[in-house]
């Protein structure tokens, strides 16, 4: 049986629609492949591969087709794309809405970091019409928080062992209509809150205080409370907690590391209130949810050798 790391590597490389010089993939990369169900094919938007990738400056993808929509958001460094006879960039903090059906190129600028969702289905064709316009792409700044927050959970989704299709549908129409949303927030507000969760992704695994993530970003701590349950519907607490777990997810399904540790690693100081914590948010014991992942991932596998 196939082990995850091989999973997160062949699928990545496995495209019989080009050509993928995979040679630039570091190995912190990570991509989960979901099969949709017939249900999800006829009537849901829906994601296929998702995943965080990690490259150097040899990363390049070049295909004729691939029959998916690619929704990237880079996370540092850049990525030059080649589209339509036309060429731009993307850079930390933007989001890119590609037709990957069309003939494509994209490679790394220097190293870069970036999360991606491949999808279609449900009324993803006129979203995409609607933001590409007439330049035939979307590339913009990320300045929705609300966006932010969707893909997160759509990377939380994919690692829980339901896999909930029609969750993942509504984070990916969450993300096009905020993308097609033209009444943004002032950009010092989002500013902001997107400046506490960059605060908070990188330092989930200290003790943090709402107090201090306040100081960080020089807001009083009740004013910048309220200010981020505005504009992500949750409170600073709730999305570090949800942040926190949602990395337990990822490290349960990808590594072999003890629930000691994972706990340690993301920010629970004591593993008795990450296992409740966890059961709260995912309805599930730590090594209850591992036995679940990696049983759905063997399925996965055990159904396509048998296609």
């Amino acid at each position: 049986m196939k082990s995850y790391e091989d999973m997160a590597f062949s699928a990545e490389i496995e495209d019989k629609n080009g050509i993928l010089e995979n040679g630039g993939v570091l190995p912190s990369s990570k991509m989960f492949l979901h099969l949709p169900s017939e249900f999800a094919r006829s009537a849901l938007l829906y994601a296929v591969y998702v995943g965080h990738c990690f490259c150097d400056q040899t990363y390049l993808v070049r295909r004729k087709r691939f029959d998916y929509f690619l929704l990237a958001v880079i996370d540092s460094g850049g990525l030059f794309f080649e589209y339509h006879q036309q060429r731009f960039e993307a850079h930390a903090g933007e989001v890119v809405l590609l037709d990957c059906r069309q003939p494509h190129v994209y490679g790394a600028i220097g190293s870069v970091a970036f999360r991606y969702i491949y999808f279609r289905g449900g009324s993803s064709e006129n979203y995409y019409q609607l933001l590409a316009g007439e330049k035939g792409y979307f590339m913009q700044p990320v300045r929705s928080v609300a966006v932010q927050s969707a893909i997160q959970c759509i990377f939380a989704l994919v690692t829980d062992k339901a896999n909930n299709e029609h969750r993942i549908s509504a984070q990916l129409y969450r993300i096009l209509a905020e993308l097609a949303e033209e009444d943004w927030q002032s950009p010092i507000q989002n500013t902001a809150v997107l400046h506490a969760i960059a605060y908070m992704e990188r330092h989930f695994s200290e003790r943090l205080s709402i107090e201090k993530i306040a100081d960080e970003v020089n807001l009083s701590e009740y004013y910048f409370s309220r200010l981020f349950r505005k504009c992500t519907s949750a409170s600073p607490h709730a999305y570090l907690v949800n942040l926190r777990i949602t990395m337990a997810r990822q490290l349960l399904t990808v590594s072999q590391k003890s629930v000691e540790r994972i706990a340690e690693e993301c920010g629970f100081h004591s593993t008795t209130n990450f296992i409740r914590s966890f059961r709260e948010h995912v309805g599930c014991t730590p090594k209850q949810f591992r036995r679940a992942a990696l049983a759905q991932i063997n399925q996965l596998y055990d159904d396509e050798e048998e296609k």
